[in-house]
């Protein structure tokens, strides 16, 4: 996993030697397990990674991983000839501490857990345009509807920022949590 995220990011970084208008999507699993980076970037052997808690892999992992997108990023932004578009999200968050019980169903699980497993990165980088119309609850829902608007003329309607979780072992079933999510304290 290592390398495979260390070459994710090395062809990400040099999208801007491409010829002409370009369209990327990228889904990377980090910092998923298995925590294969230590904070400063290097692989953790699986020796070590046995002797630190879950917790630490996952910091750890997070804040290399952080490193590299920052790194990406700012090769991309200084060698673009045309300023990119960028934008960086995250599809969830990190799992909570499930002592407690907290399953994905509509009854269980506290609200502060369900804030944290809601909680995602949303981050645009849009030169030259008024970002104005972006707005701190917005979804990814969204994102690319503001997007086409400001760049290419589009006239897309915002759709409702909501927010939905699945069972379980049942794929597509989902439940809506946008209420219990709005009423949480942040």
């Amino acid at each position: 996993q290592y390398e495979r995220v260390k070459y994710e990011f090395d062809r990400l970084s040099r999208i801007s030697e491409r010829e002409g208008p370009t369209f990327v999507f990228a889904h990377f699993l980090t910092p998923h397990p298995d925590y294969v980076f230590q904070s400063n970037g290097e692989f953790l052997p699986s020796p070590e990674n046995t002797k630190r808690s879950l917790e630490t892999r996952y910091l750890d992992q997070l804040v290399a991983t952080n490193r590299l997108v920052e790194q990406c990023i700012d090769r991309l932004i200084a060698e673009s000839d045309v300023p990119p578009i960028i934008i960086l999200q995250s599809d969830e968050g990190p799992y909570p501490n499930f002592a407690d019980g907290f399953s994905w169903t509509e009854a269980d699980g506290s609200d502060p857990d369900l804030r944290v497993k809601s909680g995602i990165l949303n981050a645009y980088y849009l030169p030259g345009v008024d970002t104005s119309v972006f707005y701190p609850s917005i979804t990814p829902v969204n994102s690319f509807r503001l997007v086409f608007n400001l760049y290419f003329g589009a006239d897309f309607e915002l759709l409702p920022d909501k927010h939905y979780y699945w069972y379980p072992g049942q794929p597509y079933h989902f439940i809506h949590v946008t209420d219990r999510l709005n009423t949480s304290a942040p």
